[in-house]
């Protein structure tokens, strides 16, 4: 009988529920994820000039040539943002990887639609 009027309860309790994320309050508000900003992240040099050499592809070489990516975001773009976030050896390891993948073949993930193209979507860890 109480499994009964649990269940039949079960499906309009929903409608009444609170949303599941509260801010933290009391003594628990300092383990709040702080997110550092754009001016406490120090770049190695090595990275710096990554960027340099990548703001030039970007700036001057793709223009000329074209956009060749089929991925969202384009390929330099993850390759500076994987720098930007694991550091040089590692970041430019997965852009190698990515650039690798650039290629017409199917894309089994994600995909988007834009402006009548499809895009294969495949940000950066």
């Amino acid at each position: 009988m109480v499994f009964k009027v649990i269940f039949l309860f079960f499906p309009f309790s929903c409608l009444f529920a609170l949303p599941g994320y509260h801010e933290p309050w009391s003594k628990d508000r300092d383990l709040r994820l702080q997110v550092p900003s754009s001016q406490e992240i120090v770049l190695s040099p090595i990275v710096k000039a990554a960027e340099i050499v990548i703001a030039f592809h970007q700036n001057i070489l793709s223009p000329v040539d074209g956009p060749r990516s089929h991925f969202k975001p384009s390929s330099s773009n993850y390759m500076l943002q994987a720098m930007q976030k694991h550091g040089f050896i590692k970041g430019y390891l997965m852009g190698c990887s990515r650039l690798l993948r650039e290629n017409s073949d199917p894309w089994v993930y994600r995909t988007a639609i834009i402006e009548d193209r499809i895009w294969k979507i495949d940000p950066p860890p």
